[in-house]
């Protein structure tokens, strides 16, 4: 890959020339002193993550497919793999051929994700993927990826006509968000695929370590990562944490590519039709009415949203979560509260209160908005600090649903993509981490592996936040 090919998100092209610098470096090394996130404020999603990226189109008006040399040679074997394969999708996954299938769009988006989870699994192992899952991938991802070659949008242009007059037509380009994330995206996956490639002659090594599951009577194997009785070398160690940081924005990068496509895909009508009732249940909730009624998280978050002068990291520390679970519930119910107190605000500007204000101390509807606006800045402060602190939550219920539901086939085609290589950006830091934590245990005297990833939670290196 170039270098001039490379682009640009938030340091991105400087990591992957440190990266081939420390690559090439001699024995002679500093000592580690910086940290995997540097830059972690500039992580932000935008409507274009990769700025002025420009995409390899042709200019000719009846195609739009992106010009790329397959990776790989295709087979007659492989032709039968893609009829069988392309088969499934049009059938909807309902192989009967019955009225039992599923979508276009969601039959796409589940054979991504079933293909991402059969290549690469959990990657226990930080170790180049085995040629024929590495060719596997680039084969069957290019094959699903094909459709959003070919989707076009039609733009208003003006013409001029044999007798000299002025018209106005529609012509036909690259669909505005394909054309900007979809080669965006080959190119990180490219990048991922490279960083497992260069997992090669490394200082560390795994060893399977057996445990058992409370009250089970099956053992599972599982690889632990081993280091010499020293410790790394810092040569070592230093390489491993500038891919690292190189990881770290690929994932940030398609975290942002991920959250935009969600966010441009509607709201289902299913969730839009149970919304009258949602907005009678939070507006009782904000008015502080029926409280007896609900769980103690409610209560809590209740607590904290209409808490005065409360910055977002101290609604979060409020919440006192332990788990994961715990944070996706409560992620869950902002998202549903955040939508609901949208919608009655939209009501409340256009005159339509599809509530009935039959409480007498509501009288103003003004104030009654103006109150909303707060609590609405209050929870999407604290649900961007929950996503920040839990990086890798699996999918809230309203992206579920937009995904279920979802009939745009390039919506579906980018988040499935997006979202399974910010799924292997993220093991892949995980298991750097793992190294690390390691390495730090071997040698006390090592810079210590949890300052390299502050302020993240990450699986095998820290249990509690490092700030």
């Amino acid at each position: 890959m170039e270098l001039s090919e490379i682009t640009t998100y938030d340091g991105l092209e400087s990591c992957i020339l440190n990266s081939q610098t420390y690559d090439n470096e001699s024995g002679t090394s500093r000592g580690v002193t910086d940290s995997l996130y540097d830059d972690e404020s500039s992580s932000s999603s935008s409507n274009n993550v990769f700025g002025s990226y420009e995409g390899n189109f042709s200019s000719s008006p009846q195609h739009f497919y992106v010009k790329e040399k397959p990776a790989y040679t295709t087979q007659l074997s492989d032709v039968e793999i893609m009829k069988e394969k392309f088969a499934k999708l049009l059938l909807g996954e309902d192989v009967t051929g019955g009225s039992k299938g599923v979508s276009t769009a969601l039959a796409l988006s589940s054979a991504i994700t079933n293909l991402a989870v059969s290549v690469f699994g959990e990657l226990w192992k930080l170790e180049p993927l085995a040629d024929e899952m590495k060719r596997k991938w680039r084969r069957e991802i290019d094959w699903l990826l094909s459709p959003a070659n070919h989707m076009i949008e039609l733009v208003p242009a003006r013409q001029s006509g044999s007798n000299g007059q002025r018209l106005e037509i529609m012509t036909p380009k690259a669909r505005a968000d394909i054309h900007m994330n979809l080669p965006a995206l080959r190119k990180l996956d490219v990048m991922l695929l490279e960083m497992l490639d260069s997992m090669v002659n490394t200082e560390y090594w795994y060893t399977e370590v057996s445990s058992r599951a409370e009250g089970k009577s099956t053992r599972w194997c599982f690889p632990s990562p081993e280091v010499p009785a020293c410790g790394l070398s810092d040569t070592e160690r230093k390489k491993l944490l500038n891919k690292g940081k190189l990881v770290n924005q690929i994932f940030k990068a398609t975290k942002a590519i991920n959250e935009n496509v969600l966010a441009e895909m509607p709201v289902p009508t299913v969730i839009k039709d149970a919304l009258p009732k949602a907005r009678e249940f939070l507006l009782k909730l904000y008015l502080l009415l029926s409280l007896s009624s609900m769980t103690s998280l409610g209560e809590d978050l209740h607590r904290i949203l209409t808490a005065e002068s409360t910055s977002a990291e101290e609604m979060f520390n409020s919440l006192n979560l332990k788990s994961e679970n715990g944070a996706l519930e409560v992620v869950n119910r902002l998202e549903g509260a955040i939508l609901a107190w949208k919608e009655r605000m939209t009501d409340q500007a256009s005159g339509k209160s599809l509530v009935r204000r039959s409480w007498s101390f509501v009288k103003d509807p003004t104030s009654e908005v103006d109150k909303l606006e707060v609590l609405l800045s209050q929870a999407e402060a604290l649900l961007q600090q929950l996503k920040i602190k839990y990086p890798n939550l699996p999918q809230t219920f309203l992206n579920v649903t937009k995904i279920q539901y979802g009939t745009d086939i390039g919506h579906l085609i980018l988040e499935a993509y997006s979202r399974v290589l910010l799924n292997l950006a993220y093991n892949i830091l995980t298991r750097i981490g793992e190294i690390l934590q390691v390495d730090f245990s071997s040698n006390p005297n090592s810079p210590a592996a949890a300052g390299y990833f502050p302020g993240t939670r990450i699986p095998g290196l820290s249990e509690s936040y490092v700030e």
